[in-house]
């Protein structure tokens, strides 16, 4: 019913009456609970007003005094809104040593989206009371799969879909057209439901993969190749929500880096960043260290859409508080810096409309500014082909071929210097067609330009990546995959061979999964495709096998010195000869350390003339100096032998 202000004001002076009582009357129970009962639940919270503002007390204290714990905890629930008593009852029991489990239980599990009252509201009336989430709360004082289950039960009964699917399991023939509108938007917001749901899954099963010792590296790219790159940041945010205050690395990017090295690393970085971030990592790659790579800057102004270039630029003044436009300014000149800025604007002609007059005119246009003497008219080009849609591009260059018998790339070779030549010539082609031309490049020649292959394929989303293999197989007669087969190694090598090949699992969920498999790199290098038409750079030369030292005895009449490792050529030693003289040798030149080298051997010392009668030196003492000292170890065990037995 309704509040009565006058019923309220009576029931608050019989119960201040019955809270008035002395030690020895008797409390009626029975009646507190009636005239509390009597009313809607908002009337009760007048009485409370009433009465502190009466007696300057609150009803709550005065109750608590004649009441035992659990009937005033009854009392509590009627004079306090339901939200607000579950969200109390909550609290108390995380509250002080140890937990209430079982009040959890039964509060968590007796509400949902459709109770009186709702797990929503007692959610939004924790986090009024207490100034902190419910879900911190919970994080603070559980564990485990209690938590995990709490968590998880909270997200799904705040789920706005949770009641639209009896609304929008309807024949779309049978309903009105004034309620088409209506299950449109129930329908979208069921689909961001599930793809949200999926986001949590998947984000759990990464976890699951990197967790504990060593990287389940197959499960992690069939994962990461299979998903779309706006899907890969709703998994980088649900993972950031699971593991916040579980792990001391909450972001997913910063484990994926963690768990990978080398080209895989920079390939996965590219992947799992979101486009503005690898564009500003693509930015930055370009512009850092000693001049700028004009041509990464154009590859990324011409194959993003206005809207990404736009998103990028703001992206990057937001990292460096600093304009974009004057660091290009200052790293580029003349006709690239002209053709960067007109692209950086994001005002290029998205649209496929072609003009057949106006591809005419352009061809003539062009033609006439590079026919004049000197150097073809830069400016010309830029303000035709960096404004034009690539399909309003290629009528252009149709319309030149046509009318002079040449291509209208022979003529931009007249254009700048070869980056702007390239530039002009990337302009020209479709994006997938270009980057296809892109990868092909890097391909080719001594090595592989790994930089270009995570840039290009890592930074396009899925369906682009599947446009450039598209587009390098209907251009070379080639797939993509086996060029990268052939190329790239290890684990960077099937992630690119799973992103372009793959299908996106969400989109397409009849689609096969085929990883690529995981071969070793030796029996790979030995087994290469002989059916790929790929051309394959020259075989870099073998190394020399490593020298073995062999012993050679030195010449006769010299003896052999080793040189310290402490020594070079050049360097002075003092060598003791074998008949016993010290000498002073030069390490000669090629001659290492630990490298030896033959010494002529010293001329014998003149033997001095003995006086007549005087004996010969007694050479005892000399022969006893020269013995070998394995031989007077012997001799003196021999010598204590013989005494030991004596005694």
């Amino acid at each position: 019913g309704d509040v009565n202000e006058e019923r309220a004001t009576r029931h608050v002076e019989k119960l201040h009456k019955e809270c008035s009582k002395g030690y020895l009357q008797s409390f009626k129970e029975d009646k507190v609970v009636d005239w509390l009962l009597s009313g809607p639940p908002a009337e009760n919270e007048l009485i409370a007003q009433i009465y502190e503002k009466h007696h300057d007390k609150s009803l709550k204290s005065a109750l608590e005094a004649k009441c035992g714990k659990k009937f005033f905890l009854a009392l509590s629930a009627l004079l306090l809104p339901p939200e607000e008593f579950l969200a109390m009852r909550m609290e108390q029991a995380m509250k002080g040593w140890g937990t209430d489990s079982n009040v959890l239980v039964r509060i968590l599990g007796g509400l949902d989206h459709a109770s009186k009252p709702s797990m929503c509201q007692v959610r939004d009336a924790y986090q009024r009371k207490y100034t902190r989430t419910l879900k911190d709360a919970l994080r603070s004082e559980l564990s485990g799969n209690f938590l995990k289950a709490s968590i998880a039960w909270i997200d799904a009964l705040d789920d706005p879909s949770q009641h639209l699917e009896v609304v929008t399991n309807v024949d779309v023939a049978t309903t009105a057209d004034g309620d088409l509108d209506q299950l449109i938007d129930d329908l979208l917001t069921e689909h961001e439901s599930v793809d949200k749901m999926m986001a949590s899954i998947d984000a759990q099963e990464i976890y699951n993969c990197i967790h504990g010792w060593g990287t389940s590296d197959t499960k992690l790219i069939e994962l990461l190749c299979s998903r779309s790159k706006p899907h890969l940041q709703k998994i980088a945010e649900a993972y950031y929500t699971q593991r916040d205050g579980q792990s001391k690395t909450t972001s997913l990017l910063a484990r994926l880096r963690k768990e990978t090295s080398g080209w895989y690393r920079t390939f996965v970085t590219y992947l799992v960043e979101s486009p503005e971030d690898a564009d500003v990592r693509a930015l930055d790659a370009a512009m850092d260290g000693l001049g700028a790579d004009a041509v990464g800057l154009i590859e990324f102004l011409v194959g993003r859409s206005n809207a990404r270039v736009r998103a990028a630029k703001e992206k990057w003044e937001g990292k460096h508080d600093a304009p974009l436009v004057d660091r290009i300014r200052s790293e580029l000149h003349g006709s690239n810096q002209t053709l960067a800025l007109e692209l950086l604007k994001g005002e290029r002609d998205e649209s496929s409309t072609v003009d057949s007059h106006k591809a005419k005119k352009q061809a003539e246009q062009l033609h006439k500014a590079a026919s004049g003497w000197g150097s073809a008219d830069d400016g010309t080009f830029i303000q035709v082909l960096a404004k034009n849609s690539p399909a309003q591009n290629k009528a252009t260059r149709d319309a030149y071929e046509k009318k002079y018998n040449k291509s209208l790339e022979s003529l931009t070779a007249k254009v700048g210097n070869k980056n702007m030549q390239k530039c002009l010539q990337a302009l020209l082609l479709d994006p997938a067609d270009y980057y296809a031309m892109r990868i092909r490049q890097s391909f080719v020649g001594l090595g592989t330009s790994d930089k270009v292959v995570c840039r290009v394929l890592g930074g396009s989303d899925k369906p682009d990546a599947l446009a450039i293999a598209a587009a390098y197989k209907r251009k070379y007669g080639t797939v993509l995959k086996d060029g990268i087969q052939k190329e790239c190694s290890g684990k960077y090598k099937r992630v690119a061979q799973a992103w372009v090949t793959l299908p996106d699992a969400l989109e397409d969920p009849e689609a096969p999964i085929e990883l690529p498999d995981e071969i070793d790199e030796e029996e790979d290098k030995e087994q290469p495709s002989s059916s790929d038409d790929e051309p394959e750079p020259a075989p870099a030369a073998p190394p020399p096998p490593a020298a073995v030292p062999v012993y050679q005895p030195p010449p006769p009449g010299t003896f052999q010195v080793v040189v310290p490792s402490n020594a070079g050529p050049g360097s002075q030693l003092i060598v003791r000869a074998p008949t016993g003289q010290q000498m002073t040798v030069i390490v000669p030149q090629g001659v290492g350390p630990g490298m030896p080298f033959a010494v002529p051997m010293p001329a014998a010392p003149v033997a001095q003339a003995q006086p007549v009668g005087q004996p010969p030196p007694d050479k005892k003492k000399d022969d006893d100096d020269d013995e070998d000292p394995m031989k007077q170890l012997l001799a003196m065990g021999k010598k204590f032998m013989a005494t030991y037995n004596k005694k």
